[in-house]
């Protein structure tokens, strides 16, 4: 088994819920009075979004290949790059919706942060 199936997977799991999240940010209608909630609401969406990222990443790639290899050299390789791009993916979501949120920053973004 091909280890850079595990980074593939975890980059795609990165994009599908950065993306899934700018969504829900802009879906999120502005409020306005005193005290509006609605930046509070997009960053909970933003922390919920990843913490959901690394635990897809992860439950794809054990029930998805893990379970299938039987050599345990293999089998413990593939799980080494499985924690590894399941980590990947939570680093690389909170940075670039980091960069996202100072980029766009006269946005609904802005409030990720």
């Amino acid at each position: 088994m091909n280890n850079s199936i595990a980074y593939l997977i975890g980059a795609i799991c990165f994009i599908v819920f950065l993306l899934i999240s700018v969504l829900i940010a802009n879906a999120i209608a502005y409020e306005s009075g005193v005290n509006p909630k609605d930046p509070a609401k997009r960053k909970l969406w933003f922390w919920i979004l990843g913490i959901l990222c690394p635990i897809a990443t992860f439950i794809t790639l054990y029930f998805g290949w893990y379970n299938d290899i039987k050599i345990p050299a293999k089998a413990e390789s593939f799980m080494s790059a499985t924690m590894i791009s399941t980590f990947a993916s939570l680093v690389l979501y909170i940075v670039f919706g980091y960069i996202l949120s100072k980029v766009f920053s006269h946005s609904k973004l802005k409030s990720w942060f």
